[in-house]
């Protein structure tokens, strides 16, 4: 599975990471995502408008996919005791992701290096280029598609 790093990079950024980030999803037709999951991606694209790093209009056509993207979204409630029991190591949404993977059985694929380097996680956490170069994690795609 992927987190809203990994789509935001494909929506907006050029060069290597953006290339990665599209080539993982290209050929995904559904995410499974927690459900905060548009409400992280959305900022992500504001900030880096903000900063100039992203035309508004790149940003505008960005927040439109998110919305149409198709996905199928986990509540929060299931997972509050793992996420709570990873609070040392991750944010309260890294450790959703976390979680979530973790309860299919799969890989999380991310753009943010911090995670993926995080200790706690027990389901292999793999950077998007990484991942897009051919070495997913023991787990990645193995119960469900993301």
């Amino acid at each position: 599975m992927f987190d809203a790093s990994v789509l935001v990079d494909a929506l907006v950024v050029a060069g290597p990471a953006g290339d990665d980030a599209r080539e993982v999803l290209r050929d995904r037709s559904v995410l499974h995502v927690p459900s905060i999951f548009a409400a992280e991606a959305t900022p992500a694209i504001r900030s880096m408008q903000a900063r100039g790093d992203v035309r508004p209009g790149l940003a505008r056509g960005a927040v439109s996919k998110i919305k149409v993207a198709h996905t199928v979204q986990y509540p929060f409630e299931p997972f509050l005791d793992r996420v709570w029991e990873l609070r040392d190591n991750l944010t309260v949404y890294d450790g959703w992701y976390v979680a979530l993977a973790e309860s299919l059985e799969t890989s999380l694929v991310t753009a943010d290096r911090r995670l993926a380097q995080a200790s706690g996680p027990r389901c292999p956490v793999v950077e998007v280029a990484r991942f897009a170069a051919g070495s997913p994690g023991p787990l990645a795609q193995r119960s469900r598609p993301e």
